[in-house]
């Protein structure tokens, strides 16, 4: 009789899917993100980049893992509250989008993994591999590319002379060294402008109005990326050429972009915290830099700023937009 039970047991256990057994017994695997974006954001490109990488990864919602997305709002005043939370929440892992959301995160968060996505990777590490802690994640680099951007706007327009960096203070100070080191070489005053949340944007550009530049650096944060439509809407009406640093404001009306794409680092920060889901201590996952830039050029908004960009400069883009 136990013979006759153990048979066809055995024999349903041979002919279920692999999967099957490892689904009733897995672990389903919490995702937390903190993020300025308000809910617009969930279902919004870089998130859905970043699911569907982690997907690949093996991670797929409503499957074995899920995600807790929390929303600050205008500006970052919430943000230790939220993080808070998700720590006690005892999710696996949390994903900080942005310089000054990444440096707050580190400040408040001690002992869950942390990835960060940030403009400068030695804000948070002091080396980019085996770092210790509790902190890895990815950079753009775009700290880094201050200088080179400059470059390329002084290249396109090159009787400008006052420019202004337009910025979140707090997220950019190593940019705006950068900025401020090679203002001289280039022949450019500098002149900083700040905002601090997205209810400040409007006011922070009647100041750029006020200073009449001859052209706009628009340093990237969550709060530029929320408002690049304002942004680059402002910089035509005041006919006023701008450099950023990803394309999403060249594609909203922006003049110039030079960087790393940011839906290739949406990615990479998933595939980064695949690593910690995967078991691996975020101490011992190196920082990932990015590897991949683009040149992207605006024709439209050139034409109608009556500018000609030069013909060395157009040879060297990735991307005309006509």
């Amino acid at each position: 009789m136990l013979f006759r039970i153990i048979v066809p047991l055995l024999l349903i256990a041979l002919t279920q899917s692999p999967g099957a057994f490892a689904q009733t017994g897995s672990k389903v695997y919490r995702v937390g993100l903190v993020s300025l974006n308000a809910p617009p954001m969930e279902g919004g490109p870089a998130w859905e980049a970043f699911k569907t990488r982690l997907a690949e990864r093996g991670y797929v919602e409503g499957k074995n893992v899920t995600f807790e997305p929390r929303w600050a709002g205008p500006d970052y005043q919430r943000v230790p509250a939220l993080l808070a939370d998700l720590e006690r929440s005892g999710v696996d892992v949390i994903f900080a989008p942005g310089s000054k959301m990444a440096r707050i995160s580190q400040s408040h968060v001690k002992k869950t993994p942390l990835v960060v996505y940030s403009c400068d990777a030695f804000d948070h590490v002091s080396r980019l591999a085996r770092q210790g802690g509790n902190v890895t994640g990815v950079t753009c680099m775009t700290s880094e590319l201050t200088a080179k951007r400059l470059e390329v706007l002084k290249e396109a327009v090159p009787t400008a002379s006052r420019i202004v960096f337009l910025s979140e203070p707090e997220d950019s100070p190593s940019g705006l060294k950068r900025a401020h080191d090679a203002a001289p070489r280039l022949g450019i005053k500098l002149t900083p402008v700040g905002f601090q949340s997205r209810v400040d944007m409007p006011r922070a550009l009647e100041v750029v109005a006020k200073e009449r530049p001859d052209a706009l650096f628009v340093y990237p944060d969550p709060i530029a990326f929320m408002e690049m439509q304002r942004i680059a809407e402002f910089a035509l009406r005041e006919r006023l050429p701008s450099m950023y640093a990803f394309r999403n404001f060249v594609d909203v009306g922006g003049l110039l972009s030079y960087g790393a794409n940011n839906m290739d680092m949406w990615r990479q920060a998933a595939d980064q915290s695949a690593r910690i889901l995967d078991g691996k201590a975020p101490g011992d996952v190196p920082m990932l830099q990015a590897t991949r830039f683009e040149l992207v050029i605006n024709l439209k908004t050139a034409k109608a700023l009556g500018l000609t960009i030069p013909p060395s400069l157009l040879a060297r883009a990735d991307q005309l937009i006509e």
